[in-house]
């Protein structure tokens, strides 16, 4: 922060100019996936910000690549010969976090839906409460967004979206599903879906256990 004034009862804050979204970037190189040293280096100030706002009970509750932007996104065009294709290669990777329009301490009341639908974690959606776990859960769907190029939870329903983590991940654990009051989604201790409708086909056949989205040539 650079500095702060009030503008007609609006608090105004100032920050340094910063470059891209980490989405807008990854969008505009038809989202080819980020190098993994560039993931690296990303991921390494996530986390040191992220315990940065934990150690000071703060919660952000919106973690996203759009919320995560390049300090400079100055770029060099190369070009892919293993996919034919130009590919834009980020000069440098320093990165700031932004919007703390929904950043929550701990004291303070806590909404029953924080999170961007695509980020957000399985207590959220099961109503279960919330706390700091769930900026680290966005934190690995980012980062998988980063190495994949696409979203890992692509959905905008509920129930579709706990099949999606069952199918990605294993089973709910067994103590979420005892202590939610969304019992709806769940029979005996199962979740419930319908494998023949179109949503349960999508995950059939686009969901699979998180280790086969491995590239092979990582390092």
């Amino acid at each position: 922060m650079s500095d702060w004034f009030n503008f007609h009862g609006h608090m105004c804050i100032a920050f340094e100019l910063l470059g891209k979204n980490t989405f807008e970037f990854l969008k505009e190189n038809n989202f080819q996936p980020y190098p993994l040293p560039q993931i690296r280096h990303m991921a390494y100030q996530l986390c040191h910000a992220l315990k940065f706002l934990h150690d000071n009970q703060l919660t952000h509750t919106d973690l996203k690549p759009e919320n995560i932007l390049f300090v400079n996104s100055e770029f060099d065009t190369l070009y892919n010969e293993k996919k034919n294709c130009e590919e834009k290669s980020i000069r440098n990777t320093c990165i700031r976090v932004a919007d703390f329009g929904s950043a929550t301490f701990d004291h303070e009341h806590h909404t029953t839906i924080v999170a961007t639908r695509h980020y957000r974690p399985p207590e959220v959606i099961l109503e279960l409460g919330w706390a700091q776990p769930c900026d680290v859960w966005s934190i690995g769907c980012i980062l998988f967004e980063y190495y994949r190029g696409f979203t890992l939870f692509q959905t905008h329903e509920n129930r579709e979206h706990l099949v999606m983590m069952e199918k990605i991940l294993g089973p709910m654990p067994q103590h979420m599903i005892r202590k939610t009051r969304k019992q709806k989604y769940f029979h005996k201790g199962n979740l419930v879906w319908d494998e023949n409708t179109s949503d349960g086909r999508y995950v059939q056949e686009n969901c699979k256990p998180l280790q086969t989205y491995m590239l092979h040539n990582s390092t």
